[in-house]
């Protein structure tokens, strides 16, 4: 029996800024002083490592992120194909105070970080509210590396 949908919307999977030829530049250069210092101490393995890395970061910040389809139904949270049921989640957040719009959250598994989930084509509140009657609402923060990569363009 499939789950009734109190609210859906569309929204990219993560935030995109334009890169310039100047940002690929800056991360090239980095990346070959980083893996040079690690061939001088002989560390050849971990300077491949480096530059492989950079590689796949730089492709993969260079691409434009995914609209992913995102709904909540009786059930709990279902991102695209992925359902998280309620039972495996421990509380939300939808900070008032960042743009664009954001929900945060936090997971009962181990390795799970706290999901970040933007908003879009829905009003925030009406997640809030359609999210306490399941978990409960406490105060999430994004974690500092997430922010200082968006910061950098990644």
């Amino acid at each position: 029996m499939a789950a009734e949908a109190f609210i859906s919307w569309s929204a990219p999977s993560h935030l995109y800024t334009e890169k310039r030829s100047d940002w690929y530049w800056t991360v090239g250069i980095i990346t070959l002083a980083i893996a040079t210092v690690c061939f001088m101490f002989g560390e050849i393995i971990t300077g491949i490592f480096v530059i492989v890395a950079a590689l796949a970061l730089a492709l993969l910040a260079s691409k434009p992120p995914a609209k992913v389809r995102y709904e909540i139904n009786d059930r709990g949270l279902a991102a695209g194909d992925v359902l998280y049921p309620f039972l495996t989640l421990d509380s939300f957040c939808v900070p008032h105070d960042e743009f664009p719009p954001r929900l945060l959250i936090k997971s009962r598994k181990l390795f799970m970080p706290l999901m970040v989930i933007y908003i879009d084509e829905v009003d925030p509140e009406d997640i809030r509210e359609v999210m306490l009657r399941y978990i409960a609402e406490t105060e999430h923060h994004e974690p500092l590396l997430k922010r200082l990569l968006e910061w950098l363009g990644f």
